[in-house]
Order: structure tokens, then sequence, then C-alpha cells
């Protein structure tokens, strides 16, 4: 069976291993897959195979993407040689700003799962919060709960990898810029959601702005996974 590229593992058993569930012995050499068993209901359960966070989200933004993308070429948004366009219908417009605004948040929490997942589970940031005096120290749990993306990409995950800051990427003032939208879908502004004309610049506006969210978070991840020893094997198979 061929893998799915956004599966979290798989390995082969370096020994012979012993299923404490069902006392089965797996012989060495053996693929084994981490899966995840769930209750439906009080006399059905099930098992399925654990995606790697980062992937799904980054599949799921680019396919939210290529929706939006055809959308706007079934109503002939930019092949169009008139100086004023418009969706086919009201459901299309709708259809195509939610797909829009899927692919964004999905692609920001591309990033963020996958910033957490890099942060061993022993590493403490040394920073300083609310005060340039005053050095804080955070563990695992507390960087992914309280430290900023900015601030995980900027200098946690450098000094977790052992790399220069994102900002010295190209890929910095991208996802600053996919960043500051996400913000203005999660906290939209009474200015933001207003009808307006071509000068003023609403949510609305940056979204009819086409652009691959989904492209924008996997450059991010790449620059982190291109200088890892092991990076995951996700990236290297990933239909992006």
């Amino acid at each position: 069976m061929d893998r799915d590229w956004r599966l979290q593992a798989t390995g082969n058993l370096s020994e012979d291993w012993n299923n404490p569930w069902d006392g089965q012995v797996i012989p060495k050499g053996s693929r084994l897959t981490v899966v995840t068993v769930a209750k439906l209901n009080s006399k059905k359960q099930i098992t399925i195979p654990v995606p790697n966070g980062s992937a799904i989200l980054l599949s799921a933004s680019q396919k939210s993407h290529s929706r939006a993308k055809e959308l706007r070429a079934k109503s002939k948004i930019d092949s169009s040689i008139k100086k004023e366009v418009e969706f086919l219908t009201e459901g299309d417009a709708f259809d195509f700003l939610e797909d829009t605004i899927q692919s964004i948040i999905l692609a920001l929490a591309a990033i963020e799962a996958f910033a957490n997942e890099v942060i061993p589970d022993n590493f403490e940031y040394a920073h300083f919060r609310k005060s340039k005096i005053i050095l804080e120290t955070a563990n695992k749990q507390q960087i992914e709960r309280y430290i900023s993306l900015e601030e995980k990409l900027d200098q946690v995950l450098p000094e977790v990898l052992g790399v220069k800051s994102l900002k010295n990427h190209r890929s910095w003032s991208e996802f600053k810029k996919l960043k500051k939208l996400r913000d203005r879908i999660i906290h939209m502004k009474t200015q933001d959601r207003k009808s307006s004309g071509p000068e003023n610049d609403t949510l609305w506006h940056q979204l009819l702005i086409l652009s691959m969210p989904h492209k924008t978070a996997f450059d991010v991840i790449r620059y982190f996974t291109s200088k890892m020893d092991s990076p995951p094997q996700w990236v290297e198979y990933a239909s992006l």
C-alpha cells in the first residue's frame, strides 16, 4: 500500500516486539505505523493512522486555495479584459471568501504546529518577559502556550536547531503578511466588514488578492527542515 505523505511516521522494528494490547509478537524488521483509536459510540471504535499536524493542515490549506482559484477561473475574474469584473453568483463570491479564509488560517496553524513539534521535551528557553531586567525560563509547555509564533521563529527554533533567525530569510516578510491577514480574520473589526470603494483597504479587499498561503507556510517550514540532520519524512514527500 502506498503511504500517504501526511502520515506522521513509520518505522521498522529493530528487534522483536511484544504487543502489550493483544500479546502478539511482532517480528524484527516489521513496518509499524502510529495509529490512534477513538470511540464512535458505546459499541464501536475506529482506528486511524496519525497524521503529522503540519502536513494535514498544509494539505487542507492547499485544497481550500485550489477551490478558491477554481471559482475565480469560473467567473473569469483574472482572464477577462473588462475593467470591472464580478463573480457569477453571490454564492460563488462567498464560497471564494470562505475558501480563502480557510486557506490562510490553516496555513498559519501549520506553521504553529511545526514550531511546537520541533521544540524538544526537555528544552528550556531563557527570555525577558515584561521587563528587560528580569530573565525568565520557560519549558516546552510554557513556550507552546505563551511565546508568540514570531518569537518562536525568530529566537526559539534557531536556538533549538543552531541556525539563523527566520528574519534573515526571504520567507519572513511573506510570513508576516500572512500572519497579519490571519489576525485580521480572527479579530475582525467593524472597519473590515463594511462596504467601501476601491480606495479603502478592507479585509475583503485583501482576501481578493490571490496568494498561496500553503506555499508561504511550507517555505517557512522548509527553511528550518533544510538545516536538520533528519528532517520529518512528510516534508520530503509533500504534494504541495
